[in-house]
């Protein structure tokens, strides 16, 4: 059996009781936390658009558009809800596959699930699955992909919405390799344009066009069955580096949704560690911040080419640069908030004065932490490592640490009673026979 075939078999063969326990914890907390980040995102003009768009377009009322009254086909509310989802670049990270892997899945899920009365194990069940295949997927291309330009979260991204799409819809073996092949000629998704609305676009567009190719995979619709490892497929195509060595490795491990990572700063992932670092240099040692005479902070080159927008001139544009979100944690200034990106922030005349002393320079030798060094005009060095890519093990205490970022998140738009009914039901997502009550408590 070839790849992508033996991808639709463990795809097509997924059931809520292989699960491991710990990744059908984090299904809900990563379902949880993807409501919080799409309710405040519907209010970015990147998601207006794209409502006025559907709207003008029309369709049944299939699904929701979460955070709204509003109702719509499920391949919109998933391009809908995907794009609001990743619009404040606040949303989960997995290191396996170099991107966001609950933004194309979720929607998907979700909007599905609402269409056919799913129960909250079968949302799991796909939700987790898809997660899985985006993640091996991932594996097999290699860090080349990422490195030459594709946005995993939009290319990866609609392997992983297809699987879950079919698992939603209970596609065999078959169908499932011919959604992936659907999904794999329209996987898309360009670095470049990191600090537009169309990074956003990117994970609304994976979870529709998984939507559409498992529904065109159920009504017969043909595709090549192979299109992982086909001569001009996404491999040959897209991944200079797919081993098929590391196909079979990734397909040995059982689960992958376990080792999610989130995000609690509102910025791009690859800025966290720096800013972890800052803090803690901040907190821990009693140095005066106005007699900072340089800082230096050292990454794994991938970064230069991800979040190092030197001068940031916009709100969108400062998620991406290390040098203005270190200098913001040198502020003291509160990067978890979603409402503090704004484009008077890249010229706040506290914020420049720490960024105009900021250097970004790659690691000699290769590490997963970031470091950063603060030198003062007295002499005085302070240094700090983090690394925020490393899954946290308390899953109570991640519940925790998800709660507060979904109340501040929601609360404002939601109010607080219905910002505890969503995150009691998340909580109790596998014991629902049914998500009305979720849908009817995420519509405004």
């Amino acid at each position: 059996m070839h790849e992508t075939r033996r991808l639709a078999a463990r795809v097509a063969a997924a059931d809520f009781a292989t699960i491991p326990e710990n990744a059908r914890e984090v299904s809900k907390q990563a379902l949880l936390d993807f409501i919080g980040v799409t309710i405040a995102g519907m209010e970015e003009p990147l998601a207006r658009i794209l409502r006025e768009e559907a709207l003008e377009q029309g369709g049944h009322p299939q699904a929701t558009i979460i955070g709204t009254s509003e109702r719509t086909s499920v391949q919109q509310a998933a391009l809908i809800n995907g794009s609001a989802g990743h619009a404040h670049d606040y949303d989960d990270v997995a290191t396996a596959m170099t991107g966001h892997p609950t933004v194309p899945v979720a929607p998907v899920v979700l909007a599905l699930a609402e269409q056919n009365r799913l129960s909250g194990a079968e949302v799991i069940s796909a939700f987790a699955t898809g997660v899985d295949a985006e993640c091996i997927v991932a594996r097999f291309a290699g860090n080349a992909h990422y490195q030459q330009g594709w946005h995993s979260t939009g290319t990866l991204g609609s392997f992983g919405a297809a699987a879950a799409a079919a698992v939603s819809l209970n596609l065999d073996e078959d169908a499932t390799a011919k959604a992936l092949g659907i999904a794999g000629t329209q996987a898309a998704g360009l670095k470049s344009q990191f600090g537009t609305m169309c990074k956003p676009l990117h994970a609304g567009h994976a979870a529709a066009t998984g939507a559409q190719a498992a529904n065109l995979a159920a009504k017969g619709f043909s595709s090549r069955t192979d299109i992982l490892e086909a001569e001009q497929g996404f491999m040959d195509t897209q991944a200079t580096s797919a081993d098929p060595a590391k196909f079979d490795r990734a397909l040995e491990d059982p689960s992958y949704t376990q080792d999610i990572c989130f995000k609690y700063h509102a910025a791009c992932y690859l800025t966290h560690s720096a800013i972890e670092a800052t803090n803690l240099l901040c907190e821990q040692n009693a140095f005066d911040p106005g007699k900072i005479k340089a800082v230096t902070v050292l990454v794994d080159a991938g970064h230069f080419k991800v979040c190092n927008i030197q001068e940031p001139s916009t709100g969108l544009e400062a998620k991406f640069s290390l040098r203005l979100t270190v200098a913001m944690a040198l502020a003291g200034l509160d990067t978890s908030s979603i409402d503090i990106f704004t484009d008077e922030l890249t010229q706040a005349a506290d914020v420049t004065h720490f960024r105009d002393k900021i250097s970004v320079v790659a690691h000699e030798t290769p590490t997963p932490d970031t470091i950063v060094r603060i030198e003062t005009e007295d002499g005085m060095t302070f240094e700090q490592a983090f690394n925020v890519a490393i899954p946290l093990t308390d899953l109570e205490l991640q519940w925790q640490k998800l709660e507060r970022k979904f109340r501040a998140l929601v609360v404002p738009r939601l109010g607080a009673e219905r910002a505890a009914r969503i995150i009691d039901l998340c909580r109790r997502l596998d014991e629902l026979d049914d998500l009305s009550p979720l849908f009817d408590a995420v519509a405004a």
